[in-house]
């Protein structure tokens, strides 16, 4: 694929020269991307329902000055049953949201809230540890475009540690008493409760604390 020439190899940080023949391939790619999807918006569509690394969200957002057409099909998006296609669309809505901060990104994060609110619930404990993961630190990037949005990321995390450490414990319980694994790993839940305290930390240290700078 296109976009995969993009990519930072281990040979372009090491070798002279490379990384800046490397900005000169990433801007002739975004900028024919650009003219494409000017040309065919369907095709910004079928890109991103396909998906590609992730690492590459940031210089396709950012130099790509039409992506932000991506934001009409983000709903549809979403609401994939494809865990890897969940994950790719709310760290495309992060880049998004911020190098857009309008009122139509603010309204599609809200809907992605009540969407991880609903997966918390819905999903197997599996693919939760997977999805969360994922997308735990997408949320830092969410709560730092808007920051009124900061408390209702901040009550999810609650929820979300609260459910990994009980998660945790029916796992433990499961291997100690009934000498029999479930599904649920408990070191990998209990990574998705401490890795909500770090974004929670995050959260606070880039919104709450750097509003209190400007007040």
């Amino acid at each position: 694929m296109l976009l995969e020439t993009c990519l930072e190899t281990k040979e372009d940080s090491e070798t002279p020269g490379q990384l800046l023949a490397l900005q000169e391939v990433r801007s002739l790619v975004c900028s024919y991307l650009h003219q494409v999807f000017i040309v065919d918006p369907s095709l910004a569509k079928l890109i991103h329902f396909q998906g590609y690394p992730s690492e590459l969200l940031p210089v396709t957002v950012r130099g790509i000055p039409s992506a932000h057409i991506c934001l009409d099909s983000l709903p549809e998006l979403m609401q994939q049953p494809s865990v890897t296609k969940q994950i790719f669309a709310i760290q495309l809505l992060s880049q998004l949201s911020l190098q857009y901060a309008l009122p139509k990104s603010l309204n599609i994060c809200v809907t992605a809230l009540n969407l991880l609110y609903a997966l918390l619930g819905a999903i197997s404990p599996r693919q939760r540890v997977r999805l969360f993961k994922e997308i735990l630190p997408a949320l830092t990037q969410i709560s730092e475009a808007f920051p009124p949005l900061a408390e209702d990321i901040v009550q999810f995390l609650i929820q979300l540690s609260r459910v990994a450490l009980s998660q945790a414990s029916l796992a433990s319980y499961f291997h100690d008493h009934l000498t029999w694994d479930s599904e649920i790993n408990e070191s990998e839940t209990r990574e998705i409760s401490e890795l909500a305290q770090v974004v929670f930390n995050d959260i606070i240290t880039r919104t709450v604390l750097k509003t209190n700078i400007y007040n």
